[in-house]
């Protein structure tokens, strides 16, 4: 997976790119932002912070070259086969470029813990003035927050010892953007409260100046969901902590023993407060013909499942179903020479209620998935496609693959 880097979505309000001349004036404002985060954050800054201004398409082309360096083809195949597999993109879909575009149309600014640049975009082009407009001081506070949390946390750090687990990576990526997202609403209250009226009004015409205030049209769910995500629900996740013990609480977060552990205590903070961590799930190893290999073996977490469920349910259904997930582990398999995928999963739930529950939902997204299919011995089938669910009062099993002989296989291995 690529290295962390925190973008700022501007819905939400490689390449050198060198350094440019500030201006005084220009000065005295970054530095009144930067004592304001510094203020309202609590936290000092260590060392001067590498501050850059590029333009828009500078930007895009630096982030771009990043990711190219990040990701090797074999792995943005493999993400590839995560979102096909689960219905959130459809076979033959490149993730990487579609993920990409989706970030070209709606950076703001980006903060790189690996060198240390913070990015503060210039909407418009050109080059630095003696002022940045409104939008731009918005994103500057924001990115500035991003270089405290790494001078007194260590991002990449964080990064390095979460990313094996995709859904604790995701978390954590959480707390990080929705503590900047939390000190940036500071810093966007502070002006409002001077003229709240002409900073609404500042803000939208930036916005359909810049054509970023909407986002892509036939930008994939998935794809939307988590760009928001990690800001919308991160931001609410970053209030609860701060609104129960100050910032002191937050910055007990970015320690180590304290990370969140699962986007389930994102999407909960509760169960963050209350130390709820995942259950611990394993799935048996089962015997394939040799042309299917294992791409993915890891844990989906709740995000995932509200995400995949909202394939076919309504978001309050998803939402629903997916809340009182405990744990669990998947595994996606893809046949080496047709490319075909077939995948196992395994959920825990946290009481027996929210078991049938989810049951009762999955029946619904089942019928739905399947409709022109036959339902067979808790197996539903098409022609292409099988998929298998069975289940005790407190977890379940589903199996998906191209043929029921294989989904019986798979659902068969894990009893």
């Amino acid at each position: 997976m690529k290295r962390l880097i925190c973008f700022l979505a501007l819905l939400l309000t490689g390449i050198t790119v060198i350094a440019q001349d500030i201006s005084s004036e220009l000065l005295g404002q970054i530095e009144t932002i930067e004592s304001f985060v510094t203020d309202a954050r609590g936290l000092e800054t260590l060392e001067p912070v590498d501050r850059r201004f590029p333009a828009r398409a500078d930007a895009i082309e630096q982030v771009r070259a990043i990711y190219a360096a990040e990701i090797p083809p074999e792995e943005a195949e493999r993400l590839n086969h995560f979102y096909i597999a689960f219905d959130f993109l459809p076979p033959g879909s490149d993730y990487v470029s579609l993920y990409l575009d989706a970030l070209a149309a709606q950076i703001g600014g980006f903060y790189d813990p690996l060198t240390k640049e913070m990015n503060t975009l210039l909407l418009s082009g050109g080059t630095p003035g003696d002022k940045l407009p409104l939008l731009e001081q918005i994103i500057y506070a924001h990115e500035f927050a991003h270089a405290l949390q790494d001078q007194h946390f260590d991002l990449t750090a964080i990064d390095e010892q979460t990313r094996a687990n995709r859904d604790q990576a995701m978390a954590v990526l959480a707390l990080i953007e929705g503590d900047a997202t939390l000190v940036m609403n500071l810093y966007t209250q502070e002006i409002s409260s001077r003229n709240p009226l002409g900073t609404a009004l500042q803000l939208l015409a930036q916005g359909f100046t810049t054509n970023t205030l909407f986002l892509p049209p036939g930008l994939p769910d998935i794809i939307a969901s988590e760009l928001l995500s990690a800001y919308t629900d991160g931001a609410v996740f970053a209030s609860v902590i701060q609104a129960r013990g100050g910032w002191e609480a937050v910055n007990a977060a970015f320690q180590p023993e304290n990370w969140p552990q699962s986007t389930e205590q994102i999407l909960h903070p509760e169960k963050y407060l209350n130390g709820e961590a995942p259950l611990p799930v394993t799935l048996h190893d089962v015997t394939l013909e040799p042309a299917w290999e294992i791409v993915w073996d890891t844990t989906f977490g709740e995000f995932y499942l509200r995400e995949y469920l909202k394939t076919q349910l309504s978001n309050r259904a998803a939402a629903l179903a997916a809340a009182g997930w405990g744990g669990d582990h998947y595994r996606i398999y893809r046949h080496t020479e047709t490319g075909e995928l077939a995948w196992v999963m395994r959920i825990e739930w946290d009481t027996a209620r929210d078991a049938a529950e989810f049951a009762d939902a999955y029946s619904d997204f089942l019928a739905r998935r399947f409709a022109d299919g036959v339902e067979q011995e808790s197996c539903w089938s098409t022609a292409a496609e099988s998929l298998c669910f069975t289940g005790d009062t407190v977890s379940h099993l589903i199996a998906y693959a191209p043929t029921l002989a294989l989904a019986q296989q798979l659902l068969a291995g894990q009893n």
